[in-house]
């Protein structure tokens, strides 16, 4: 199969400096592409995922790379890092990993809802077991203040008035199940005012569902405050974000509590190869010494 490609990768390896003895958590294992590097080199990893398909693809690509000696999965969300911790590890950490983009299989599967061509679902939880709303609820039942609030809110998205009503307008039709349709719906407003897009135009608003579906921001939060009690003195936390509000809230926790810290953009030849990676910003920052 195709595997994610994780990004930057080798600069995550570089400032994580795995050795063997070494523990890590990888608390967004996706499809294991930072895990197998520190994998190879000796430490110990603990992969954390909240999508039960990415934990076995995973799992299944470490064991044919014959390394699941040191390696340990752990189901569950980010934001429960600290119990999770407790209850499974329990010894201070070398490192801690947080990649917050989609996997690539996330991305693209029909009946996920994350894709603007999905024929089968809006549903965008990462896990549907455990979750309850998902992005149909909100598109179809949340009234023009809140999609509004919504969409300004995580996406910044400059249009979001207007494609709210023209939301609205096609809810009452007909409900929108799929990310087909709204993908469709948000494409014909931008087709009729001849307006242009560097990206597909559903992305921004695709985005702050995802966003709201998955509690996202709460859920980095949750995971920062967290890493001073898991991580030993001075272990570097790597933060990968492609959002400015991610990246913006790890910037102020960083600020907030005066960490020392590194802030690392794709290279231009990662983002030709890798057009994923173009709105990756990586920051690393050490947890406090006292």
């Amino acid at each position: 199969m195709t595997y994610h490609r994780p990004v930057l990768l080798s600069e995550s390896i570089n400032l994580l400096d795995p050795t063997p003895g070494k523990i890590y958590l990888d608390a967004t294992l996706g499809h294991a592409g930072h895990t197998l590097e520190l994998l190879k080199k000796g430490a110990t990893v603990y992969g954390l995922d909240y999508d039960p398909l990415n934990q076995k693809i995973a799992i299944d690509r470490i064991e044919s790379e014959k390394l699941s000696a040191n390696f340990h999965p752990i189901i569950g969300n980010f934001s429960k890092i600290l119990p999770l911790w407790q209850k499974d590890i329990s010894q201070p950490l070398d490192g801690l990993l947080l990649d917050l983009g989609l996997s690539v299989n996330q991305q693209s599967l029909p009946g996920r809802g994350f894709s603007f061509t999905d024929p089968d679902s809006l549903d965008m939880r990462l896990n549907p077991k455990k979750q309850k709303i998902t992005a149909e609820n909100i598109i179809n039942t949340w009234d023009r203040d809140q999609l509004y609030q919504l969409f300004t809110k995580y996406s910044q998205e400059k249009l979001s008035r207007p494609l709210v009503y023209e939301i609205i307008k096609a809810r009452q039709q007909s409900p929108i199940k799929s990310g087909q349709r709204l993908a469709e719906i948000i494409s014909q407003y931008y087709l009729k005012k001849h307006y242009r897009s560097r990206h597909h135009p559903a992305t921004q608003i695709f985005m702050a569902l995802r966003i709201a579906v998955n509690q996202e921001f709460s859920h980095l939060s949750q995971a920062l405050k967290s890493s001073f009690k898991i991580l030993k003195p001075g272990a570097p936390v790597i933060v990968i974000s492609f959002h400015s509000g991610e990246d913006r809230l790890v910037k102020n926790f960083i600020s907030f509590h005066h960490l020392s810290s590194t802030r690392i953009l794709p290279s231009a030849e990662e983002i030709k190869n890798n057009p994923l990676s173009r709105s990756a910003v990586l920051r690393c920052f050490q947890t406090p010494h006292d």
